[in-house]
């Protein structure tokens, strides 16, 4: 499946032009994000492409909080498991492509719950024991394939 190329070309751009890259620019691109872009099968383009979203929901995610705007940086985090749980669980996706899903999913639980213990509200705490809670019960239902060592790179 081809990526849509004004989308991969945008956000290639944004990365080329380094520090002078506006964030509100990259908000747009990664508001955009094709949707068929984390449909299997998944070709070398797209696994480029779902590098550079989770890439750009991470910088949005650091920009955003230290600006001190929380929620916005929760969103960000929230947005990018969402996506990648979605195609870790497509019925057609490659067992390479679901386990580095299944890897990549572990390790933002981990960045959510330790965002979410950073803040100094009880709700961050009672969020960061729900996150626990519900990766725990996702991750059951696939069967230790996160525990597998994948030989696809997604980059």
């Amino acid at each position: 499946m081809l990526v849509n190329e004004n989308w991969f070309e945008d956000i290639q751009t944004w990365y080329q032009q380094g520090r002078s890259a506006s964030y509100q620019e990259l908000v747009t691109i990664i508001a955009n994000t094709p949707s068929f872009l984390f449909t299997p099968p998944i070709d070398d383009r797209q696994s480029d492409a779902i590098a550079y979203f989770v890439d750009g929901c991470d910088r949005l995610q650091r920009h955003y909080e230290s600006e001190g705007k929380v929620e916005e940086a929760y969103n960000y985090m929230q947005f990018c498991y969402a996506k990648l749980q979605a195609l870790a669980t497509h019925a057609e996706v490659e067992k390479d492509v679901k386990r580095w899903s299944l890897k990549k999913l572990d390790t933002i639980i981990v960045s959510m719950m330790e965002f979410c213990q950073q803040q100094h509200d009880n709700a961050w705490l009672k969020e960061s024991e729900l996150l626990v809670e519900l990766h725990v019960a996702f991750m059951q239902g696939q069967n230790g394939l996160n525990l597998y060592q994948s030989r696809r790179s997604l980059r």
